[in-house]
């Protein structure tokens, strides 16, 4: 850890360290709550140097990183499947949704968790996020401070990063902005890479903004108060969303309520060979379907 250098003749409580970002202390606490990734925050790029993060901006500046992801994905796919796979490549169209859903995992679920937690959205742009796979998956999201939104009333309103703004709903409207910018730029070069129309991807955009939303909420002991936020992030589905939330509760046969959503894209795991179920949130089976499939969960 860097320390303070003490100029000659000056007591030591004179110079004080640098004061950590505001956005720092609300990283740290999303990272504790949230359980199927992690959030950090680096400072300064030199922090990423190696260990596998890979700067957002770069990736996408790069399309045969993409390639190269598919494959790790491909890989990670058959390696599960492996009694269905051993004469069988896994479909073009299962790697290319994995990878579009997982890369939008990174601005929506830190965005969406950080509104939850803390009601501040950060600069999603590509520049100021990164990433590590693990070994295909996306594992942890990295933060580069900078600008970021608040409410008038937060503690750190004044600081020379922070910009206020009036209310909640002026709020979401800068996370859904944000991910709706950092997803046009992201298609932009991997829409052409596959063969999904611009509907079927912009319906990703939507389901994982959704269900990052739902997550925070559930990641924080309530449910229902993600799904609040997703109705007021999404709004009315403002365009190239596709949709509106989708987040509901679901009754199984056995009395017991889940949440769910209505996804509008698709992963297409139900393409590999051997797969039986689809998922409980596929847009391919109605609601009794998805019942019957949360019917034979077992909770922990």
């Amino acid at each position: 850890m860097p320390q303070a250098v003490v100029p000659v003749g000056e007591s030591p409580a004179v110079v004080q360290p640098p004061a950590a970002h505001p956005l720092a202390a609300s990283v740290v606490t999303a990272d504790r709550a949230v359980k199927l990734l992690s959030f950090r925050i680096f400072d300064r790029m030199t922090d990423l140097a190696g260990d596998g993060w890979i700067r957002c901006d770069h990736a996408l500046s790069d399309p045969d990183f993409f390639l190269r992801w598919r494959m790790q994905v491909a890989q990670r796919l058959a390696g599960q499947q492996l009694h269905a796979l051993e004469s069988t490549q896994v479909p073009a169209k299962t790697t290319g949704g994995y990878v579009l859903q997982w890369y939008l995992v990174i601005p929506s679920y830190l965005g969406a968790v950080l509104f939850h937690c803390a009601r501040r959205v950060p600069s999603l742009s590509p520049r100021q996020l990164s990433f590590r796979l693990d070994p295909a998956k996306v594992a942890e999201v990295a933060l580069h401070p900078g600008r970021f939104w608040c409410l008038p009333d937060d503690p750190d309103a004044g600081h020379p990063d922070a910009v206020p703004v009036p209310d909640e709903a002026a709020l979401g409207a800068i996370l859904r902005r944000q991910v709706i910018a950092h997803a046009a730029h992201f298609l932009t070069v991997y829409g052409p890479m596959v063969r999904f129309g611009s509907r079927t991807q912009w319906a990703a955009v939507t389901d994982v903004l959704d269900s990052a939303l739902l997550l925070a909420g559930r990641s924080f002991g309530s449910p229902q108060a993600g799904a609040a936020d997703a109705r007021l992030v999404l709004a009315d589905g403002e365009k190239p969303l596709t949709s509106a939330s989708t987040i509901r509760e679901l009754t199984d046969h056995r009395g017991r309520t889940h949440w769910t959503r209505l996804r509008g894209s698709c992963c297409f795991l139900y393409a590999l060979p051997g797969v039986e179920r689809p998922c409980a949130s596929c847009p391919r089976i109605n609601d009794s379907e998805r019942a019957c499939i949360f019917g034979t969960l077992d909770r922990a």
